[in-house]
């Protein structure tokens, strides 16, 4: 999987790249982003941003075997979000976040439906998870343009917010992605 790429009409998709920091700490260290997502802490830590980013390069050598594989987001040559799937060797579940200036633009749904279609096409799993907090209703939006179905509820722990926040479960098939691609 070196060197993986997927483009979309508008993004591209691809592995991450050490030079890619800057970016990531000016779209984290927002407020309104960090406190929408369980695993970013704010404020945002620079170092410690670099060091999850070297992991996340380094799994990108042995897909087989990462706990998390993250796909960059880049429009106009410019990064803007993350696309990733955690669990891969079980129930795959997407995550992702967008820098704020490029929300509302259906930018991450067009992402989301590709990296999935990428999951589907490239692995054997039939359902990937999708979990966004209850009163994210962009994510849920995304979510939901992509053919995912609310099947539970959940909590999470928001680093940024140093509290639990009610989350909704969804799920997406195999089989309904194809059949909401084919419409």
């Amino acid at each position: 999987m070196t060197n993986t790429q997927i483009k979309t009409q508008r993004l591209v998709l691809r592995q991450p790249r050490a030079s890619d920091i800057q970016m990531i700490a000016q779209h984290l260290g927002d407020y309104e982003v960090a406190k929408m997502l369980a695993r970013v802490p704010y404020p945002y830590d620079l170092e410690t941003g670099r060091q999850r980013l070297q992991k996340i390069i380094e799994w990108w050598e042995k897909p087989s075997s990462a706990p998390e594989l993250v796909f960059h987001v880049d429009h106009k040559g410019q990064m803007i979000g993350s696309v990733s799937f955690k669990a891969l060797h079980e129930t795959p579940e997407i995550g992702y976040w967008l820098g704020r200036p490029h929300w509302g633009q259906g930018m991450m749904s067009e992402a989301v439906a590709a990296a999935i279609d990428w999951l589907f096409q490239t692995t054997d799993h039939e359902m990937v998870l999708g979990t966004a907090m209850e009163e994210n209703t962009n994510s849920l939006n995304v979510l939901t343009k992509c053919g995912f179905e609310a099947i539970g509820r959940s909590a999470s722990m928001s680093l940024a917010r140093g509290d639990y926040v009610p989350d909704i479960v969804m799920k997406l098939t195999r089989n309904a992605f194809t059949a909401l691609k084919v419409a």
